[in-house]
């Protein structure tokens, strides 16, 4: 018996069967989840960010071969976004100022290119958005200290209309990882989700003058990780530090109640939500295929 390599037209006739069981596969998983949607009911929420990054993290982790993993993860995210507007309503605010980092691109690719965004130049007017019911999630630019009057103080208070920051983007970067991408992070009324690799950021507003330094140790002690912490001097009276730390930050986390009854200095403590950790670039890093 002789090898013979496959003629041209046999390639492409493997292809488009190939093509038609993708396709047959997008129907199923279509009428799938529908029949969640129908499931879960009116005023479910639909969006799940933590499930969403344990299976970006799981397909990449398999993947093999040439074919690059961003852009495995880029059409997933496309397939994702279209089956969560399917179960529900579901539209995006964007900050996109005439100058300074333009965030609608970062929610196209993470939402998909039919997801409705509506684009502000205002920082505020991205969490209006979203504490007002009028979008679902909000883009922001990250916290950072340097940027002027920051948004994250607005998140300095209870209550169901008050916005938590729910996702980091972007979480599969089509750059591969290497830092070029803009960066931002998702809020949303919906409560974050615990995905197995997270961050949690919390503000914690003190009624005396403590330094950086003494307030990361109050935190190590009360059983934080602590990865960053930023100042914002509200009032001559009021200064809030926005906190990162390692690990899933819960709304009840027992720790924050720690602190509060154990720190004298410590006046609010809140958490303000927790996000799965992005793929980095020896995540996104190319495969070869395993030898058979």
């Amino acid at each position: 018996m002789t090898n013979q390599t496959p003629s041209l037209d046999d390639l492409r006739r493997q292809i488009d069967e190939i093509d038609d069981s993708i396709h047959d596969l997008l129907m199923r998983r279509t009428e799938l989840a529908r029949q969640i949607g129908v499931a879960k009911g009116q005023g479910a929420v639909f969006m799940r960010p933590g499930r969403e990054a344990r299976v970006l993290r799981r397909l990449v982790a398999r993947h093999e071969g040439a074919f690059p993993k961003p852009v495995i993860a880029r059409i997933w995210r496309e397939i994702v976004s279209v089956f969560t507007r399917l179960q529900g309503p579901f539209a995006a605010a964007a900050f996109s100022p005439q100058e300074g980092p333009d965030l609608f691109g970062l929610a196209r690719d993470h939402f998909g290119s039919l997801t409705p965004i509506t684009r502000f130049e205002s920082e505020m007017g991205v969490l209006r958005a979203v504490s007002g019911g009028k979008a679902n999630i909000g883009v922001l630019p990250l916290p950072e200290a340097d940027r002027g009057t920051p948004w994250w103080p607005k998140l300095a208070r209870h209550g169901k209309a008050t916005p938590k920051i729910i996702a980091r983007l972007p979480f599969a970067p089509l750059d591969g990882g290497r830092g070029d991408s803009p960066q931002g992070v998702v809020v949303s009324l919906a409560e974050p989700e615990e995905s197995g690799d997270d961050h949690g950021y919390m503000i914690v507003e003190l009624d005396e003058a403590v330094s950086r330094g003494a307030l990361k140790t109050l935190l190590s002690e009360a059983g934080f990780r602590v990865c960053g912490i930023q100042a914002w001097v509200e009032s001559p009276d009021r200064t809030l530090h926005l906190v990162e730390v390692e690990g899933f930050l819960a709304a009840d986390d027992a720790r924050i109640e720690a602190l509060l009854a154990e720190a004298e200095s410590v006046k609010h403590a809140w958490s303000v939500g927790s996000f799965a950790v992005p793929l980095s670039a020896a995540d996104l890093a190319s495969t070869p295929r395993s030898a058979s």
